[in-house]
């Protein structure tokens, strides 16, 4: 199966270092995959060095700012493989990513299978306490996955692959903004469409993106603006806590002040950026 990977970028330097760990991967050679990276609307010296560095790569632009999810079409829009591999700009691939997403698609030619991996920290940002907890709470859920399995919800575009006739003309909607719930929304279609979705933590990627605190909260903020979107576009799903749940997690917002760890604090903060408070 020919496998197209489509990365959008908006200026993120790490972007070498992800083609790099492509390139370097176990039977790349073999696979040969199709590697289009699509620059959102951002200028600078770095694409034309790119270019240069990595001729067999296809590089496009947007033309006016699409966000990661009107790049992403764009590189649908173009790409020829028969599975579609979804990374980020800042999501550096282990040496053996593209070998365990060819053989899982080898392995399970049906349109509706596809697969997500692991996303996991830098050395660095592995030992920092925040960066830990982000994993599994206001970026990623993979306790929750290995303990429950994976649904719509994790339809993450750090990682993931699936078929491209399972899309088919499905793209990305351009109703949201900025960061949070794009991907999520593109996965619930794809879920309604039958896709079932595999998950294999050795199929990882590094995630070189320092975050920070405030950073976080403001992208939470924004993410809450999307989800009431998606509610808009889908009013059977249920995304932003009204009514007893929404009592229920201030009441809890509350009482955490009596427990004063970080950790604690990291929650509540999240939390009341969620509620908009």
């Amino acid at each position: 199966m020919k496998l197209s990977i489509i990365i959008p970028n908006d200026g993120r330097s790490t972007l070498r270092e992800v083609l790099t760990g492509i390139i370097n991967s176990k039977n790349f050679i073999k696979i040969h995959p199709e590697i289009i990276v699509v620059r959102d609307a951002v200028e600078g010296p770095l694409f034309a060095e790119l270019e240069q560095e990595f001729p067999h790569v296809t590089f496009i632009a947007t033309k006016e700012k699409s966000y990661a999810g009107g790049a992403r079409n764009l590189g649908l829009d173009m790409a020829k493989g028969d599975v579609i591999a979804f990374l980020g700009d800042d999501t550096i691939p282990r040496a053996d990513w593209l070998e365990r997403v060819s053989d899982f698609h080898e392995l399970h030619p049906q349109k509706e299978k596809a697969l997500l991996g692991k996303v996991s920290w830098t050395a660095e940002f592995a030992q920092d306490p925040f960066h830990i907890w982000l994993e599994n709470n206001a970026q990623f859920a993979f306790k929750s996955i290995a303990k429950k399995g994976v649904d719509w919800r994790h339809f993450y575009t750090s990682n993931i692959s699936l078929k491209k006739e399972l899309i088919d003309t499905e793209r990305f909607s351009d109703k949201f903004t900025g960061w949070g719930f794009e991907d999520t929304e593109f996965g619930y279609r794809l879920y309604q469409k039958g896709m079932k979705v595999s998950f294999d933590s050795k199929c990882e990627v590094i995630h070189d993106h320092e975050q920070e605190e405030d950073q976080v909260w403001a992208q939470t903020r924004n993410a809450r603006k999307n989800a009431i979107v998606f509610e808009m576009m889908h009013s059977e799903v249920s995304l932003i806590p009204r009514g007893g749940k929404l009592f229920l997690l201030k009441t809890l917002i509350l009482l955490s002040h009596l427990i004063p760890t970080q950790k604690m604090k990291w929650w509540r903060e999240w939390k009341k950026a969620w509620i908009n408070e």
